[in-house]
């Protein structure tokens, strides 16, 4: 399977917003960026941001190539071009039918190639919710490294979660790339 980033539009909202059903959903995928329910006038919002030449918001939507279907969403957020490095967000595989078969992967290494081959960025990193096991294990076979937590920083469910710290510099990409 061939995987290709394409600009997150405004014809994607109603998708995004038919994948996005549940606040555990909701969480996983966003953080607390988003309130549940998410609602087109949040992505709108959200869209906006990624608006502009000076914008530090990179908004995709992944495709599979062949069969030219909408697989899932990505983002490349806090796109530092002076330091050269950026975070990876809110990364999903959209409908359920689909996950669980290393969709995650393939979305993000095609973000992975893109910062380091076209946009020259140094170094890229992720924060993911320390109970999202599938998310640290995605990450891991894509290359990421573990670096630290930031300790009960989200309360959700009258319960704080720490987010696990990971990130992947160029020189360890161009390694895994051989």
């Amino acid at each position: 399977m061939k995987v290709e980033l394409r600009a997150f539009e405004l014809i994607d909202i109603d998708r995004l917003l038919s994948w996005v059903d549940s606040k555990e959903l909701l969480l996983n995928w966003a953080g607390s960026f988003f309130e549940f329910p998410l609602t087109r006038d949040q992505c709108q919002y959200y869209l906006s941001t990624s608006q502009g030449q000076s914008s530090t918001r990179l908004i995709f939507k992944a495709i599979e190539t062949s069969a030219d279907e909408v697989l899932g969403h990505i983002e490349l957020d806090g796109l530092d071009r002076e330091n050269q490095s950026a975070f990876i967000s809110r990364v999903l595989v959209g409908a359920n039918a689909q996950r669980g078969k290393g969709i995650g992967q393939l979305i993000v290494r095609q973000l992975v190639d893109v910062a380091f081959s076209e946009l020259g960025l140094h170094r890229l990193a992720v924060g993911v919710l320390d109970f999202n096991d599938v998310a640290i294990r995605c990450y891991e076979k894509c290359g990421f490294q573990y670096e630290g937590r930031y300790r009960d920083i989200i309360k959700y469910g009258g319960q704080f979660h720490s987010v696990v710290t990971m990130s992947l510099l160029r020189s360890e990409w161009r390694s895994l790339k051989r």
